[in-house]
Order: structure tokens, then C-alpha cells, then sequence
């Protein structure tokens, strides 16, 4: 009598790709279109209302340190990411990922377009927090559910798509804002309403929290000093990165923008990043992260020398491209530098780090880069300088120690 050989267990398999979960069976087109949605929920979140802001200074002031207090009322969501994102991925791997969903997308409907409403900033200020606390959720949750429904090269792919449609999105929603802005500085935050439409989206995902999917492989410890640096990198690139959405209405308010134009400017700048990380993706992979990223660092800082000697808003829109084609260049080879890093069993608590310390850096721009009421100009200046520094410290440091060697991680 023939025996049947016993299955190979899915341990003793070799792999070089991540299976795809068992839990949960590939999207439709549908369900992907609810996850670039719910990724676009992200940078509505604060560059929305940032044509309003000198409008909202009017209003407000008769606060004491109103000009700083509105500046951190875009900003301060980036602290509540920062803060509240762990707790977010832990509700979602707890409870499941539409649970957190659901109750992200009411807190962001509730927290945006309290604006509408409030009578004070202290509160808008309040409503901002709570802002923050949903985009953690839909940001956990929705990243969640993009590792349980890609895998290998095709996650790579849609999160590229993820990436780009984000980006377009802002370029959207900011020349939108500004037209919003025109007619009241409470009309924008309207739009935060918009939450409400993805509920039914959501409401069509799958219940549950999904089975393991990682193999058994040796366990690999991160290279923490490096992966410090890149952090710091990060805050540093979005703290000057950031200096637009909240100093840029000033500026360009000083000389002489109405808020549609301020919010066209913004889209152009947003586009032109989007453009930039798009086109650029084609090349990925062919140079080394390290200097395509120093360079991108040096490119914002030109691009916010240009702006700081602008004497129009149309002699701001030069600036605009050049830092936006910075930006484009420097955060996608950060997070690919970081990925080579990463071994597997560590890739959520490291990119969660790398969440953190961006918002962060949002969130202390206008701290760190602070410009006097008659200089608006001044944090660019400051920014410019800063940001141009590292940049060329990257850069050499990278020629100098040439090359990285072979991605260990490439298939993990």
C-alpha cells in the first residue's frame, strides 16, 4: 500500500515573496478606489483650510498670539497623527479594520467641519485634535488593509498609485479651498464633510481581522542608528517642506494674492510634486537613494530662496516648481532608503516611526521657522538655508561612501 506523502508545512516553503492573505480575496475596483479615497482623506486634512488662514487671523484677532495659534491650527493635526497613529494601528489589528474606519471617518466629519460652527479658537483649535485622531484612524486602518490585500511587486504598484492620487488629489482640493476661502474663512472647512460619502464604501469591506501572513524566517535585527538618521531627515524635509501651506498664504497675502489665487499657486506646488514623484518612478531603483534624496533637499531649498525674493505671486510660481520638484524627489527615495533597512517582522513599527516623525516635522514648521508679521518672507529664508545644509551634506556623504551594496531585503 502507497503511502501519501504528508504536505510540506507553508514554513519549510522557500520563499522570496510575501503570500497573499488567505483572510481576505483580491479587491475590486471598488474596494480600490476606496482605499485611494481614504488615502486622500490625509492631505485634505490640512492643507484645506490654509487659504483661509488670513482670513482667520482677522477674525481671531483679538486672541492673544492669534497669528501663531491659527498657524498651528493647520499643523496641530500633524501632532495628533503623531501621537495617536500606534493606538490606531492597535485598535485596527484588535478590533479589525472597519470598525476603526467607521468611527475615523464620524470623528473626521466632526472634527473638520466644526469650523462651521465654533465661535472660538480655542475650540477650532479642539476640533483640529479631533481631526487629527480620525486621519490616524483612516491612515492605520486603510494601510492595514492594503498589506492584507497586496503583496510583493503589486503592492509596490498600488501604493505608487496610492501615492499619486493623493498628491493630484491636493492638487484639487487646495485651488478648491482657496475659491471656498473667497467667500468666508469658515466655507472651507465644508468640505471635511465629505467623509460622510466614503461610508458606504467602508461599509462594504470585510469584518474581521485577517489570519497571519508572514513565513517563518530568521529574525533580523534594524540597523537603528541609520534608521535615526533617515527620521531626522524626514522632520527636517517636512518642517521646511510644510513652510507653503503655512506661511505661504501670508506671503503671498503681503503681496497682494486673493485667496483663489493663493489656492491656485498651492495646487500648482502640490501638481508639481505629484508630477515629479510619478515621472521619477519610472527611473526607481536605478540611482542611489541616498543622493536622489540630497538632491531633492537641495532643489527645495532653491525652490524657497526663489519664493524669498519674489516681489509678486507671479514671481512665487517659479520657486513653487522648483521646490515641489524637490519634494517629489526627496520623500519617495527617504522611504525607499528606509525600506532597504527594514527586515520584515519589523516593516509596521518602523514605518509607523517614519509617520510620526513626517507629521511631526509638519507640526513644528511654523515653531521652528516662525517669520515676524512685517518679514513673511523670513522662515523661507531660514528654511532655505536649513534644508540646503542637510542637503548637501547627504549628498556628499553619499558620493563619499559611494553606493550601497546589495538590497538584502529586495523579495522580503
Amino acid at each position: 500500500m502507497t503511502r501519501t506523502p504528508s504536505p510540506v508545512p507553508r514554513s519549510a516553503v522557500p520563499t522570496t515573496t510575501e503570500p497573499l492573505s488567505p483572510s481576505f480575496a483580491p479587491p475590486d475596483t471598488l474596494t480600490r478606489l476606496t482605499l485611494l479615497l481614504l488615502a486622500a482623506l490625509t492631505i485634505m486634512s490640512g492643507a484645506t483650510i490654509a487659504p483661509a488662514l488670513p482670513a482667520m487671523t482677522v477674525h481671531f484677532a483679538d486672541h492673544p498670539n492669534a497669528g501663531l495659534l491659527v498657524k498651528l491650527s493647520l499643523t496641530i493635526v500633524g501632532l495628533a497623527i503623531a501621537v495617536s497613529a500606534p493606538l490606531g494601528g492597535l485598535l485596527a489589528d484588535r478590533f479589525g479594520r472597519r470598525p476603526v474606519l467607521i468611527g475615523s471617518l464620524l470623528l473626521y466629519a466632526l472634527g473638520g467641519a466644526s469650523g462651521l460652527v465654533i465661535s472660538s479658537l480655542d475650540a477650532l483649535l479642539a476640533g483640529r485634535v479631533v481631526l487629527g485622531l480620525a486621519v490616524a484612524g483612516t491612515m492605520t486602518a486603510g494601510g492595514a488593509l492594503v498589506n492584507d490585500y497586496f503583496a510583493g511587486a503589486a503592492r509596490g504598484r498600488f501604493l505608487s498609485q496610492q501615492a499619486s492620487f493623493t498628491s493630484f488629489g491636493g492638487a484639487v482640493l487646495l485651488p478648491l479651498g482657496g475659491l471656498l476661502a473667497s467667500v468666508g474663512w469658515r466655507a472651507p472647512f465644508g468640505l471635511y464633510l465629505i467623509s460622510l460619502l466614503l461610508l458606504p464604501l467602508v461599509l462594504r469591506l470585510p469584518r474581521g481581522v485577517p489570519g497571519p501572513t508572514q513565513v517563518d524566517e530568521p529574525e533580523e535585527k534594524p540597523r537603528w542608528g541609520i534608521i535615526a538618521v533617515i527620521y531626522v531627515l524626514a522632520l527636517a524635509y517636512m518642517a521646511v517642506f510644510y513652510l507653503m501651506p503655512a506661511q505661504g498664504p501670508f506671503l503671498l497675502q503681503f503681496l497682494g494674492a486673493s485667496p483663489a489665487s493663493t489656492g491656485l499657486l498651492l495646487g500648482a506646488f502640490t501638481l508639481t510634486a505629484a508630477i515629479t514623484a510619478l515621472g521619477y518612478s519610472r527611473f526607481a531603483g536605478r540611482f542611489d537613494h541616498r543622493r536622489v534624496a540630497g538632491l531633492g533637499l537641495l532643489l527645495l531649498a532653491a525652490g524657497w530662496g526663489l519664493v524669498s525674493v519674489s516681489g509678486s505671486p507671479a514671481g512665487v510660481l517659479p520657486g513653487l516648481i522648483v521646490a515641489g520638484m524637490g519634494g517629489g524627489l526627496a520623500l519617495p527615495n527617504l522611504n525607499a532608503w528606509l525600506a532597504e533597512l527594514t527586515p520584515r517582522a519589523w516593516r509596521g513599527r518602523i514605518v509607523a516611526g517614519m509617520s510620526s516623525a513626517i507629521f511631526l516635522g509638519q507640526f513644528l514648521s511654523p515653531l521652528l521657522l516662525a517669520a515676524p508679521s512685517n518679514h513673511p518672507a523670513q522662515g523661507f529664508v531660514w528654511g532655505s538655508v536649513a534644508i540646503g545644509v542637510i542637503g548637501a551634506a547627504l549628498l556628499a556623504f553619499s558620493v563619499v561612501r559611494g553606493r550601497p551594496g546589495p538590497d538584502l531585503h529586495a523579495g522580503a
